[in-house]
């Protein structure tokens, strides 16, 4: 388990499948982490969610820190997946509720894991034009903008463009040492 200021890392269990599945099916969520259409999932979307928990090198579920046992509060999850591991290309995955604190430190502690442990050149994410809190999060982690796909989401009546994003091991380095 990998702890930060304000939030415990664990590794996946049975037992988060249903909360997972239930973020997912938040309409909120899903407007910022999908281009499929909002609806709600039923149980067989549990399938792709278990699939993805399956690829990834790394995939975490974020709760809040408690002195208690049982752990504190579901926030949702974060992971790496590699399409290509030669390349060493961490695509980097982040779901939780819109309103949730801790977005950044958990961004900043996957992305330095990424370069330290897993020995990565650059991690890489896409996120919609129209998530400016996600997009103003990724810039101040060190994220830029390295391409555009132009009117990619039809949602709430307009188009967004999907933005491709990247930080490489050296940009980050200098990113820490400031």
């Amino acid at each position: 388990m990998f702890t930060t200021d304000r939030l415990h890392l664990r590794g996946f269990e049975p037992s988060d499948a249903r909360r997972i599945f239930n973020l997912w099916n938040n309409s909120d969520v899903q407007r910022t982490i999908s281009n499929e259409y909002i609806v709600p999932r039923g149980p067989k979307y549990m399938d792709k969610l278990a699939a993805m928990v399956d690829e990834a090198v790394l995939f975490l579920v974020i709760e809040t820190r408690s002195e208690e046992e049982d752990g504190g509060q579901f926030v949702g999850t974060t992971s790496i997946a590699m399409s290509h591991p030669k390349n060493r290309d961490g695509i980097f995955r982040n779901y939780a509720g819109a309103k949730i604190l801790g977005k950044r430190e958990v961004t900043r502690f996957v992305v330095d894991y990424c370069f330290h442990s897993l020995g990565l050149h650059r991690v890489s994410l896409g996120v919609f034009d129209g998530n400016e809190r996600a997009k103003k999060l990724y810039e101040k982690v060190g994220f830029v903008e390295e391409g555009r796909k132009r009117q990619v989401n039809w949602i709430d009546g307009h188009w967004e463009d999907n933005l491709a994003m990247g930080i490489l091991v050296e940009e980050w380095k200098a990113n820490k040492s400031t």
